[in-house]
């Protein structure tokens, strides 16, 4: 079995499995993982959470549709521990992927950009992993 790391953020209130080779920065709630000896990559996560009761639970149905007014590809799609609301988007040269999870008041944006060579690369694969792994407190 690979070896695996687990993040919490401060707050604690979504944590996620991720590879010991990744280091993790933090910039006003958006937390990037990369590897020093590869930039052509970067898995990041910006994630907030309603701090009042009258914010209603994430909806998935409702979160694709308003995703699909600016990204008409987006589509739902499974994940072990939730669905997701997911799409791809080209950006000059790079490929960003984003994934879209929420659980009681609270919604994570997931997204892997990577140069077009860089996408089959196990940092790819490691971070889909890394979306799987994810559960919302």
């Amino acid at each position: 079995m690979q070896k695996t790391q687990q993040f919490e953020p401060d707050n604690k209130w979504f944590k996620l499995i991720y590879p010991p080779s990744w280091q993790v920065e933090s910039e006003d709630g958006i937390y990037t993982f990369t590897e020093a000896h590869d930039p052509s990559w970067a898995f990041q996560i910006s994630a907030y959470r309603a701090t009042h009761d009258t914010i209603p639970d994430f909806s998935i149905s409702e979160e694709l549709q308003n995703t699909i007014k600016s990204h008409p590809t987006a589509k739902i799609i499974a994940l072990p521990n939730r669905k997701a609301v997911y799409y791809t988007e080209r950006k000059g040269s790079s490929l960003l992927q984003i994934w879209i999870i929420g659980g009681k008041r609270c919604k994570a944006f997931c997204s892997y950009t990577a140069d077009g060579p860089a996408l089959q690369n196990t940092n790819y694969i490691a971070s889909q992993q890394a979306v799987s792994s994810m559960k919302i407190q």
